[in-house]
């Protein structure tokens, strides 16, 4: 699982890494930084170690690895697709997009300047969450299809994991921690209620922290519990949310 994140890059100062652009749709450079990479082979291997055997026992190591490949691949398409969500609102609200760059966390949005008023903030942000619940939507239709179908059980089983997925992805996303999208969205309200942007960002900051924190101490819990891939994965994300330290 990994997550999506929307950031005005004028506003909270977000850091330069090292990053590639591979595509360039509507004019928008898309670039990948290293940590994406690690996100989705991390994908791939836990739904070919731990997810598809469990759901569909007896099948060969390749054969997991096969579909366990594949479907990291369409769940890193739906995070480039929430990300190309905020970018279209974002778009039509008059903002200009710099780029969109992919990274463990999922992505960013990069704007030539910020929102002018809380309600495009929300707006922008709360695009990425209801992408993501679209897709899991498809997912799901899909899963039925191929159940119904009469398929090899690994392939709705995948439909499955990638339905599944987006639902963690929007619902994590959700949380009011910056850099989320929920972050974003508990900004966009503190702001409009105080009338006071720095206000938001400080709170939203120190909440997200704070669930970094929180995220690093029951990836220790599970990983005394022998949970090794679920350890990994919040770890990853408690050190990113903590301190950006995964680029």
């Amino acid at each position: 699982m990994t997550s999506l994140a929307y950031v005005a890059t004028l506003r909270l100062g977000l850091r330069r890494h090292r990053t590639h652009a591979v595509w360039a749709p509507a004019g928008i450079p898309v670039t990948v930084a290293p940590s994406w990479l690690l996100g989705v082979a991390l994908t791939a291997w836990t739904v070919a170690d731990a997810l598809l055997p469990e759901a569909v026992p007896g099948r060969s190591t390749g054969a997991y690895a096969t579909i366990g490949v594949a479907t990291a691949a369409t769940l890193a398409l739906t995070l480039a697709l929430h990300e190309a969500a905020h970018s279209a609102v974002a778009r039509r609200a008059g903002l200009d997009v710099c780029r969109i760059t992919l990274s463990f966390l999922g992505g960013a949005l990069e704007l030539a300047g910020p929102p002018a008023t809380p309600g495009v903030e929300a707006r922008v942000a709360l695009a990425g969450p209801l992408a993501s619940a679209g897709a899991a939507l498809l997912a799901t239709a899909a899963h039925l299809m191929l159940v119904a179908a009469g398929v090899d059980p690994l392939l709705p089983a995948a439909a499955a994991v990638i339905a599944i997925g987006n639902v963690l992805i929007a619902v994590f996303n959700c949380l009011p921690a910056l850099p989320l999208d929920g972050g974003r969205i508990l900004h966009a309200a503190v702001w409009a209620l105080t009338g006071r942007e720095a206000t938001g960002a400080r709170l939203a900051t120190v909440t997200g922290r704070g669930l970094g924190v929180v995220l690093l101490g029951v990836a220790i819990v599970a990983s005394a519990s022998g949970d090794a891939a679920l350890a990994i994965w919040l770890g990853l994300l408690g050190l990113t949310l903590r301190g950006g330290v995964i680029a």
